[in-house]
């Protein structure tokens, strides 16, 4: 039976801690209630981090318990110290050149608007997201509340292709970076190769101010762009929480949603040793 003793919970945000199906719904993309407090609990004995695609505006509003936030699968991340009822930055790291960043930002305001202004794309949402001081860093196209998921991944995966090899072409060639998915309903664009990997090295590396390294870290997460943090945690957890979806991941464990709730309490109430049995009887 394996047996760790957790000493911090790095977990992503879209998907894991929220339902895929509710990011975009504004009544229902916050954690519930009882989920947040159990976070708010544990974050006290020892860190929560999150890495996310998101950027750093959205992920302020929403996770007011994590150290450390890595946004746009690490292109900043930035280490939080708790005052009173506020949160204040107190360390920001960027993964890429602040000129670079200015530079493709707008490449990447050229895709949000082609996509926006196609007729065929008219339903998707184009969500531009932004580096803490404002640059525009990433993209993600979105449709996830449609109903037909296949055949706008078809249209939009070609689409952007054409796009970013176009961008690639003399005389100034520009290289974006594109995350995609098999299943999930958006696509990820990023001003520069990223991956939760990285960010995971990242955020490890500024929680050694606590002990912690890669085998004492619980990963959390639900799609392919965690499989690079899952290899890399000493415990690694799949979340499903859309039936919808059933991606590829390299974790040793999963966990339904509804059950992550529970098995937070527990593994607190357990004073952090994380085992299989345990994770049972979060399920049971």
């Amino acid at each position: 039976m394996t047996k760790q003793r957790v000493q911090a919970i790095i977990s992503d945000y879209d998907g894991t801690l929220v339902p895929t199906a509710n990011v975009k719904n504004p009544k229902a993309n916050s954690l519930p209630n009882e989920l947040e407090e159990n976070l708010k609990k544990v974050t006290s004995e020892i860190p929560v981090c999150i890495i996310s695609t998101k950027d750093f505006e959205f992920l302020k509003r929403k996770t007011a318990f994590a150290r450390a936030l890595s946004c746009m699968m690490g292109i900043e991340t930035l280490v939080l110290k708790k005052r009173r009822s506020s949160q204040t930055i107190e360390k920001r790291l960027l993964h890429v050149d602040l000129q670079v960043l200015k530079l493709k930002s707008q490449a990447l305001e050229a895709i949000a608007e082609e996509v926006s202004s196609d007729e065929e794309f008219s339903c998707v949402i184009v969500e531009r997201k932004h580096t803490s001081d404002g640059i525009l860093a990433g993209l993600t196209i979105d449709w996830r509340y449609l109903d037909d998921w296949s055949y706008y991944r078809r249209g939009i995966t070609h689409f952007i292709s054409r796009m970013v090899a176009n961008l690639k072409k003399p005389p100034v060639p520009v290289y974006i970076y594109v995350q995609k998915y098999s299943e999930h309903p958006f696509v990820d664009i990023y001003s520069v190769e990223c991956n939760k990997g990285m960010a995971f090295d990242t955020v490890i590396s500024e929680l050694a101010y606590a002990s912690v390294d890669d085998k004492g870290a619980l990963y959390l997460g639900d799609s392919e762009n965690d499989n690079p943090a899952f290899r890399k945690a000493g415990i690694s957890i799949g979340i499903r929480s859309d039936a919808r979806l059933n991606p590829k991941l390299d974790c040793s464990y999963f966990l339904d949603y509804k059950q992550l709730s529970t098995f937070l309490a527990e593994l607190r109430s357990n004073d952090y040793l994380f085992s299989d049995e345990l994770l049972l009887e979060a399920k049971g």
